[in-house]
This record gives C-alpha cells, structure tokens and sequence, in this order.
C-alpha cells in the first residue's frame, strides 16, 4: 500500500506537470450550480486524486474483507476441530460451521471407535484412546463422559479384565446394563451361588464349570439356560465327581446332561424314559445300540456327531 501511494503521487505529479506544460489555459465546470474555473492541469490533478483516494477505499474494503474471511476461516477451523474431537469421544455438542459448509456432514460421520488413533497436534487426547484399544486403563474423568459412553464403557471393561475385584463395585454402582452383565460374568465366577442368585443375569457354562464342585450347583442349573452340547458339557464335568445318583439328581434341570450321565453310566431305562419324554434326536442311535447290547462310548459317539 506504501508503494502504491509513492507511485501513485509521483504518477498525478508528472501528469499535472504534463498538462501544465502542454495546456495552460483553463477550464469552467458547473458543480452543484457554482461556477469553477481552474486551470486544466489542477483540474487533472483532481480527478487523479479522487481516482487515488476511491482506489485507496477499495483496498481497504478488500483488505478487511479478506482479513475478516481468513478470520471465520480461522473460527470455523477450531470449530471443526472440537467437532471432531467431541464426535470421536462420541459427545453431541457440535456447532455447525458457516463457511466451511462443506465439512459438517464429514464430521457427523465419524465413528470413533473405528478410527485409527494415532495422536497429532491439536488431536493429543488420541493417546489415551489408542491406550483403550489396546486393553489399557485411563484417567477417563477428565473427558467428562457418562456411562453409556463407549469409551467409558471400553474403559471399564479394560478394568474388569485386569481387575475381577472391580466386578462387584459396578454391579453395585452402575446403572449400564452392558457394563453391570460384563461385571456379573467375571463375579459370578468366584462369587457364592446365594450372591449369583441375587441378579436376574444370563448364567453362561463358564459359570457353571467354575462351581461345579459346589453342593449348590443345582440351584444354578435350575435358571441356567445353556444349548444342548453346552449341558453335555457340564454332565461331562460333573462325571466322576459324586455318586451317580447324586450326579443325576443335580443334572436333572438338564435334559441333555441327563440323558448323557445316565447313559454314561449304563442306567438303560432311566435314559430311554428321558429320551423319549423329551424327543432327544441326538441320542436316539447310541440308545438302540446299547440296548442291543453294543458297547459304544458314548463321548466317541457324541464327538463323531459334532
């Protein structure tokens, strides 16, 4: 702009001499119904001089208004920038940016826990999130995130699998469903049957197998329910561990495991009776076969099917 003037007044300054040189005389114009005569080299210098001074608004006008787009530009980019942020830790406090438009569909299709996490500037709280996928436990406070959070879910889990004292306090503090039956499958592990039997949680055979020795383990197998070759699983484990009888009466929940242990054991007419009161399909075979005398193993039998 400097330049621009000292070339501008050097420029009106020689034309006005030019004029002066060529043409002395003067020149009558009417402006606002007053009479001016000057001489024709002023009135050039004037005309110039305006030229000068509406060129020098013009800049300015060009100058703020570029310097108030760089300006929204400059908003709209940390807009955007805690709009990213906030999606990821999955928060619904965006703004809507006004000149980069564009974007705003971009950011509301981010899904952050399908992002690759690798911390950058502006974007350094990606640190603790690569930290949650690979199983670590963060300082998740500082996020301000509630408990439906996914992160902060991730992040409870991450401490449950490191942490199986930790399971109790969730299902005692926690609302989260999610969270409360994580927590259940890693308490009920170790936990006394009364305590299990306190929550209305699905009882998986990992459960089960962790209290088969339990004098209990009835009360379990009675709301547990399991898929067939999982029953047959918890019969097998069971084997051995009792009397048959007692072994048959704790099963008994279990159609399956029933009709396993009591051919396990040769009870021929106890698991015929449970076969055909239950159409078990599975061991209708093996039952012909060992009631013609046959002798199969029944675990070959049953690994030979599956």
């Amino acid at each position: 702009m400097k330049k621009y003037s000292v070339f501008s007044l050097i420029f009106i300054a020689l034309m006005t001499l030019f004029v002066y040189i060529q043409d002395n005389s003067s020149t009558t114009f009417s402006i606002f119904g007053i009479n001016i005569s000057l001489p024709n080299a002023v009135w050039i210098a004037l005309f110039l001089g305006i030229f000068y001074i509406l060129s020098i608004l013009f800049f300015v006008f060009i100058h703020l208004q570029t310097f108030f787009y760089k300006k929204n530009i400059q908003k709209d980019i940390e807009i955007m920038i805690n709009n990213i942020k906030n999606k990821i830790l999955y928060k619904n406090s965006l703004k809507e940016v006004k000149v980069l438009k564009y974007c705003n569909n971009f950011v509301k299709n981010i899904n952050g826990l399908n992002i690759e996490p690798n911390p950058s500037e502006k974007f350094e709280f990606l640190e603790d999130l690569k930290k949650l996928k690979n199983g670590e436990v963060i300082e998740i406070s500082k996020y301000k995130l509630n408990e439906n959070n996914p992160w902060y879910i991730l992040n409870i889990k991450n401490r449950l699998k490191k942490d199986g004292n930790y399971a109790k306090e969730v299902l005692r503090k926690f609302k989260n469903e999610e969270l409360k039956k994580e927590a259940f499958q890693i308490f009920a592990q170790k936990a006394p049957i009364e305590e299990i039997l306190k929550y209305n949680y699905p009882l998986t055979k990992e459960i089960i197998l962790s209290h088969i020795n339990d004098k209990d383990l009835k009360k379990l197998l009675e709301i547990a329910k399991l898929s067939k070759f999982e029953e047959i699983e918890i019969a097998k484990a069971l084997y051995g561990s009792r009397t048959p009888d007692e072994e048959l009466e704790i099963i008994s929940p279990f159609v399956y495991g029933s009709a396993y242990l009591a051919l396990k054991y040769e009870h021929i007419e106890k698991a015929k009776e449970i076969i055909e009161e239950h159409s078990l399909k599975i061991f209708e075979y093996i039952l012909k076969l060992k009631e013609c005398g046959v002798k199969i193993d029944i675990d070959e039998y049953l690994q030979a099917i599956s």
